[in-house]
């Protein structure tokens, strides 16, 4: 008998083997990305605890911070090659970072599943890697979520002239002469000027926009830029009809500052968003931290752990190759609305998750942000045109 249970807990633990992954998380625990980084690894340790809970696979995660920094990044990202010996990461959240990251990545051959890295640079940069799965939409989708946005205020609203303000990296920078054009083409006269990532200093260039006198003040840049700007912008006497802001997240505690209504962004989920899988991820958000978070990028990172996990089921093997085959071909319901997998529109990437369907546009009002486009997820009107004046 003792041999016979011996046997079993043998088969029983070479099982368990077969399906327990050793997974490395590369994010930006600190510098210009860290709240979309701590968000990000929120998303992705709950989902791991019910990844575990559930038993049918083991995940153990290794976390290292790139602190925003590709000369951070490198050899926090060797270490989990070399050191931790991981075939699967996690990571690439800002395209700076992951545009770094794109040389190692292809040396080592881990299975690679991009959380962020919407610039086309990246893609170009991970063209051809066989394993690099990316969940978030491309830079170009978000151009296209936001075209509709601001055809919607030209058409509606008169909006004719707008300023971009965008940060010299390649998150802000890829693809802005293409961008300025399909303005342009909605009718739009625009004056973009690149700021320093990270700088803080605005008011040469809010001065120059000034005499523009632009309807719409569009910033593309980090959440460390969106009080300096909001300040700013009313010191030197600007006076959009709207503050535009496209960064990955928000300062926390940004609603609760007085300086923040009216100042309108684009998103992929607020809590508000009603599909169940939503639902879920909210209430078991609640339960493990407190609190609820507004940051997409929570969603993104609990999504991306739970196909891993349902892909590994899938393939029943703890083998990079085997677990991409499985998840090439995962259909599921996230936060977002349904994921699958399929080549991006320009064909560089093979493995594209989320596209542009998933954006949708808000406006902090009354200290929360509330969906105002397009009219069938908004919850408020847009308030047009807002106050941004110093009180």
């Amino acid at each position: 008998m003792r041999k016979v249970l011996g046997f079993l807990a043998l088969v029983t633990g070479l099982a368990f083997a077969q399906t327990s992954l050793k997974v490395g998380v590369i994010l930006p625990l600190s510098g210009a990305s860290a709240v979309s980084g701590k968000a990000a690894l929120n998303g992705i340790q709950l989902a791991a605890d019910e990844v575990n809970t559930a038993g049918k696979v083991r995940l153990e995660l290794v976390v290292v911070d790139d602190g925003t920094d590709a000369a951070k990044a490198v050899p926090a990202f060797t270490k989990l090659m070399t050191v931790d010996k991981v075939d699967i990461v996690i990571g690439g959240l800002a395209s700076g970072v992951t545009f770094a990251l794109s040389g190692p990545v292809k040396q080592y051959g881990p299975l690679f599943l991009a959380i962020g890295a919407a610039s086309s640079v990246v893609e170009q940069a991970f063209e051809g890697y066989p394993l690099f799965f990316h969940y978030h939409p491309w830079d170009y989708h978000n151009v296209a979520a936001a075209l509709q946005f601001f055809q919607y205020l030209n058409r509606e609203h008169g909006a004719r002239k707008v300023a971009i303000l965008y940060e010299d990296g390649p998150f802000g920078s890829a693809g802005i002469g293409v961008y300025k054009q399909q303005l342009e083409k909605l009718g739009y006269q625009v004056q973009a000027e690149p700021f320093k990532a990270g700088s803080g200093q605005f008011t040469a260039i809010l001065t120059r926009f000034r005499a523009f006198a632009p309807d719409i003040l569009y910033w593309i840049g980090y959440d460390v830029d969106a009080l300096p700007i909001a300040t700013q912008a009313r010191q030197v006497g600007l006076r959009p009809k709207l503050i535009y802001g496209a960064p990955p997240s928000w300062p926390i505690g940004f609603e609760k500052n007085p300086l923040s209504n009216d100042i309108a962004g684009m998103t992929a989920w607020l809590p508000t968003v009603a599909n169940p899988e939503s639902r879920r991820f909210v209430d078991a958000y609640r339960k493990k931290y407190g609190e609820v978070t507004e940051e997409y990028m929570a969603p993104m990172g609990y999504t991306i752990v739970k196909s891993l996990a349902l892909a590994a089921e899938k393939a029943g093997s703890a083998d990079k190759n085997r677990i991409a085959e499985a998840l090439a071909s995962l259909k599921m319901n996230t936060p977002f609305g349904p994921l699958s997998f399929k080549p991006s529109d320009t064909g560089r990437t093979k493995y594209q998750g989320f596209g542009p369907e998933i954006w949708f546009q808000f406006q902090y009002l009354q200290g929360s942000r509330r969906p105002v486009f397009p009219k069938e997820v908004a919850t408020r009107p847009l308030r047009y045109p807002g106050e941004y004046y110093l009180r």
